[in-house]
């Protein structure tokens, strides 16, 4: 009875570990085409459509350009939101990409000021996820997000550059 226990424990721990390194393998896998993917300028979009009170259709956009600098993980882009008839919020940034999360300095221009902010976000094949919740400024006043991990999420589509 004891060998058959241990016979079994071993097949199930032989399962589930195979298991998880395919999954692991994935993973590895879908960041490196991240990377690999990144030789040319990739371009996202989020487009949020609504009606306002007159019966107008209303559309905010978001817009998101990721381009390659040199070999390497250092890239450079535009983030940019407009919304309908508000202040648009321009964007410039340089950073790193690594594996699919990105981290980004951006000098952006919105509502008559221009100040720096750090800009994270995260590619997942045909989308990009990124961050957005309270900021508060650091030493070296670049505007950080207040709490990373309970930040609100944007998720934009990849689209062709134009």
């Amino acid at each position: 009875m004891n060998r058959l226990m241990i016979t079994l424990s071993g097949m199930v721990f032989l399962f589930t570990s195979c298991g998880e390194k395919k999954e692991t393998e994935e993973k590895v896998t879908e960041q490196e085409n991240t990377v690999a993917a990144l030789n040319e300028k990739m371009c996202f979009l989020q487009v949020t459509e609504g009606n306002a009170d007159t019966g107008k259709t209303i559309r905010d956009s978001i817009v998101f350009e990721i381009e390659p600098i040199a070999d390497g993980d250092s890239i450079k882009g535009i983030f940019n939101w407009k919304p309908y008839e508000k202040d648009t919020k321009l964007s410039d940034y340089k950073g790193v990409l690594k594996g699919n999360e990105g981290i980004a300095i951006a000098t952006t221009r919105a509502e008559g000021m221009v100040y720096r902010e750090e800009v994270l976000f995260t590619v997942n094949g045909d989308s990009l996820s990124v961050k957005f919740g309270e900021m508060v400024e650091d030493d070296n006043g670049i505007w950080r997000l207040k709490d990373k991990n309970n930040a609100s999420v944007q998720v934009l589509q990849k689209v062709d550059c134009k």
